[in-house]
């Protein structure tokens, strides 16, 4: 007898298991964000609703009520293996980064750097008379670099290039036996003002110049 008792015990769970209907399912208790928001005092840690107002589960824990969710951000996600990803000389925030968002953080500032500044070759400027001249930069800058002689296939037939207000120009090598370096000067647009004192021996010379992106 108590044999049967027990199938017909285990018979009728597995019904009940597998017919679930809308009276069946469990409900969380249920308050507005003005309502939940109003709950502030005794209350256990722990305890759980459904903010009707964002349509999300909210606990409530020892600084209030929370999101329940299991989203992580940057901060929340280990690396599999820590590594120091800016281990350069002088690094203030040396040690190994174990998080997606240290990693992030240590990686920004190297690669904004790196994305900001660009080396154009070399500018050949005619030295054959002293006197004080002018060079465009930004022109030279374009003409280098905006029209390309060939592209890859699909390639658009221009090179994007930077606005001259958007730049920072330097001049960093000059033969201070041709220029003048001490007077040199260069406006916001790109505009070198130079001083030739000089003639080499082919009459021009090399100047190097850096772009930096402001």
């Amino acid at each position: 007898m108590k044999t049967n008792l027990l199938g017909l015990l285990l018979f009728v769970m597995s019904i009940s298991y597998g017919q679930i209907d809308a009276n069946s399912l469990m409900g969380l208790p249920t308050a507005t964000g003005t309502e939940m928001g109003s709950l502030t005092t005794g209350i256990s840690i722990g305890s759980i609703l459904f903010n009707t107002t964002d349509q999300k589960i909210y606990r409530y824990t020892s600084t209030g009520w929370q999101t329940a969710t299991d989203d992580q951000n940057a901060s929340e996600v280990s690396i599999v293996t820590p590594v120091d990803v800016d281990n350069i000389i002088g690094d203030p925030g040396a040690g190994n980064e174990s998080t997606v968002e240290q990693v992030v953080q240590a990686i920004a500032p190297i690669t904004s750097r790196a994305a900001r500044v660009f080396y154009p070759p070399s500018i050949a400027i005619d030295a054959s008379t002293n006197g004080t001249f002018t060079l465009n930069l930004y022109n030279e800058y374009t003409a280098q670099f905006a029209t390309p002689v060939a592209g890859s296939t699909g390639a658009p037939s221009a090179i994007p290039t930077y606005a001259a207000t958007d730049l920072y120009y330097y001049v960093t090598f000059a033969d201070s036996t041709v220029f003048n370096t001490g007077t040199m000067s260069i406006d916001a647009n790109g505009v070198l003002t130079y001083t030739i004192i000089g003639q080499p021996t082919d009459l021009n010379a090399l100047i190097n110049v850096v772009f930096v992106v402001k």
